[in-house]
């Protein structure tokens, strides 16, 4: 009869035991673990099939250019268990999320996954016409002029008779310099050309063919003038049409990934916490 007592009090223990919020935590945490390991297995079981094998010893063998020995082919195994581990560890340990260079190595990443779901069409020739005249600017450099000119002064006596004589000297192929003149060589823009001759001159030598003397004016002096070279402008067609090419698939591709991010970011909203 005398145990009555303590048998009730161990009751009533028990009783406020199976009351206590610490324990109904603990049990739950205990189901949800058994639950997710009858669902998607134990979280630090990491499977290593016969096709993931074969692709570290491939990946090897394409690095190092023959088979792995035995040797090798245990420690390339044995390196990606310890990275494998590592990477998981880091992930539940959020470090993806706290470190920058990672963060965006995975965004980057993200959006080339984006971009390969995203079929890009070939552009047409109208289409790469009509992107030039948009991003002109961006495919062409100044022009520059290289040219060669030889001052007779109006007010020397005899200026046109000596522009005529030497004229025809350079045209059969005398040198300046064999000749002893005095000339100017430039390679200059065309507001400069313009600064030197006046508009009216420097359009005209702009269009002047590469190699060929010509005679102009200006209000105070003869010229005879040669270009020599033009540098600048678009590259000759067959690169234009390349980088052209290139430039329409780029606008495209961010367009593509911009788009699909769009369309991702509509699965998730934000919520923003007062302080």
């Amino acid at each position: 009869m005398a145990t009555q007592p303590i048998d009730s009090a161990k009751g009533a223990a028990f009783l406020r035991l199976l009351r206590e919020p610490t324990l109904h935590f603990f049990v739950l945490a205990a189901v949800a673990l058994l639950v997710q390991r009858a669902l998607v297995g134990d979280v630090h079981t990491i499977e290593l099939g016969p096709a993931l094998k074969a692709d570290l010893l491939r990946r090897y063998q394409d690095q190092m250019g023959r088979e792995p020995t035995p040797t090798e082919a245990e420690g390339v195994v044995a390196n990606w268990k310890t990275e494998e581990v590592l990477y998981r560890e880091a992930l539940r340990e959020k470090l993806d999320r706290d470190d920058p260079t990672v963060r965006n190595l995975l965004v980057g990443k993200m959006r080339e996954r984006l971009l390969l779901q995203t079929p890009l069409s070939q552009p047409s020739e109208a289409e790469l016409q009509e992107f030039l005249a948009q991003h002109r600017a961006d495919y062409e450099t100044p022009l520059l002029y290289e040219h060669e000119y030889v001052v007779f002064p109006k007010q020397d006596p005899g200026a046109e008779e000596q522009r005529k004589k030497y004229e025809q000297k350079l045209i059969a192929g005398a040198t300046t310099a064999s000749l002893g003149l005095r000339s100017t060589v430039a390679n200059v823009n065309r507001e400069r050309i313009e600064q030197e001759f006046g508009v009216e001159v420097a359009d005209q030598i702009r269009t002047l063919p590469p190699g060929q003397w010509h005679e102009f004016e200006t209000n105070d002096r003869l010229l005879l003038v040669k270009m020599n070279a033009i540098q600048g402008g678009l590259a000759p067609p067959p690169v234009l049409h390349e980088q052209l090419l290139a430039g329409v698939q780029l606008a495209k591709s961010q367009k593509a990934v911009e788009q699909a991010t769009q369309l991702v970011m509509q699965r998730y909203h934000f919520e923003e916490k007062p302080r």
